[in-house]
């Protein structure tokens, strides 16, 4: 599979697009971003149909978009239907902008189609730098919240498969298929503001900080979040703006407070390592009914009373120093490099040997002994199994 196709899939999965069992009309005016999007789609089995406005705005180069969309729908198989605007008079009639009168015109269309041929979604071929452009425009014009939470990936029956996809990214995925493309002239115009940016503004960021436009579209989701939070929606937008002001402090990043959202929801999560890439194990951490009889009592695993839950959790590698109480000693600790030496590890396996902290307090010599002060306690209702995984 194309690097950028199982990109596209996991971003997907990850923000809740529909699945490929769903009918898709998607958006192509011949240009790199929509041709890629037809192709993805159909890469990844997607019933796809196609719809192409012409607004008869660039003389014979509309045209020649036209015909471009029409040789690549016939060869590739795909039905497509074709519409024509009279944009410039609409925009007058309407008191609007060009660029407001196409927007209006082609999403009203997109509808009418996807109603009428019976399609469940729209696919359009937004991608990352066309959200950070937006998320400037109204950034200078002027906005609220709203205005700084960029595109979202879906709006009703408007999906954007692309949009966690950089333009680059497009264009070296269908070099790699000898996919060809049309380009738009006014797209190299400084006439539009949205192209001022493109040109200008966003590559005088990016030599401050080559990651900019990933950190625009990073921090309009923790806008979004403070704007659902506000609202009272619960989303995952939400949840990670508000476990990141909680958590933030105590280290963690975005994408392990990512992590910790997805275990809270699904009730099973692999907890990150120390960043040690050498460590050959995981822990994966569920929440379950505390039964007293069911509950397992191996060294791979151990269980917590979610009421003693407390923040930061750590996954790390033993120190020189370090002191547990070990289950089933009374009021007084041990150090953990004499545990090891109990247990007769080697100086290799000594080196490797990983300790969970909950807290500031080692509650777990991974695979060998738990601590005493964290027995779970018989009026227990939920515990969290932490559980060894090998990795491959």
């Amino acid at each position: 599979m194309e690097p950028l196709v199982r990109q596209v899939s996991d971003y997907i999965a990850a923000n809740g697009l529909p699945a490929n069992d769903k009918r898709m009309l998607v958006a192509i005016s011949g240009g790199a971003d929509s041709v890629a999007l037809l192709r993805v789609m159909r890469l990844l089995d997607y019933d796809c149909g196609a719809v192409h406005c012409n607004f008869h705005l660039r003389g014979e180069e509309s045209m020649r978009d036209e015909q471009f969309v029409r040789n690549l729908c016939t060869a590739l198989g795909i039905p497509c239907e074709f519409l024509s605007f009279d944009t410039e008079s609409y925009a007058k009639e309407h008191g609007l902008s060009i660029e407001m009168a196409a927007r209006e015109q082609r999403y009203k269309a997109f509808e009418e189609v996807r109603k009428r041929e019976n399609y469940d979604y729209i696919c359009v071929a937004h991608h990352l730098e066309d959200s950070a452009e937006t998320i400037l425009i109204n950034l200078i014009r002027g906005t609220g919240i709203e205005g700084l939470t960029g595109i979202s990936p879906i709006n009703g029956k408007i999906i954007r498969p692309l949009l966690g996809t950089r333009r680059q990214e497009i264009e070296d995925f269908l070099a790699s298929i000898g996919q060809s493309f049309v380009e738009d002239s006014t797209n190299k115009s400084d006439n539009f503001t949205r192209n001022k940016i493109r040109h200008n503004i966003l590559p005088l960021m990016e030599e401050i900080n080559p990651a900019v436009i990933t950190n625009i579209v990073r921090t309009a989701k923790h806008l979004r979040g403070v704007s659902d939070l506000c609202e009272g929606k619960s989303t995952d937008e939400a949840g990670i703006t508000l476990l990141h002001g909680i958590l933030h402090p105590y280290g963690y990043n975005e994408t392990e407070i990512s992590n910790l959202l997805t275990a809270l929801r699904n009730r099973r999560q692999t907890l990150l390592p120390s960043g040690i890439e050498n460590d050959d194990i995981s822990i994966t951490v569920r929440c379950e009914t505390y039964d007293k009889n069911t509950m397992p009592r191996t060294n791979s695993t151990f269980c917590l009373d979610v009421r003693q839950l407390c923040y930061p959790i750590t996954l790390r590698r033993w120190k020189e120093g370090d002191r547990m109480q070990p289950f089933g000693m009374k009021g007084s600790s041990k150090l953990v490099s004499d545990i090891l030496t109990d247990a007769k590890l080697s100086r290799q396996e000594r080196a490797l040997q990983q300790v969970l902290c909950i807290g500031d307090k080692i509650a777990w010599v991974v695979n060998i002994r738990s601590d005493e002060r964290f027995r779970v306690p018989d009026d227990t209702k939920e515990i969290l199994l932490f559980e060894v995984q090998q990795k491959n």
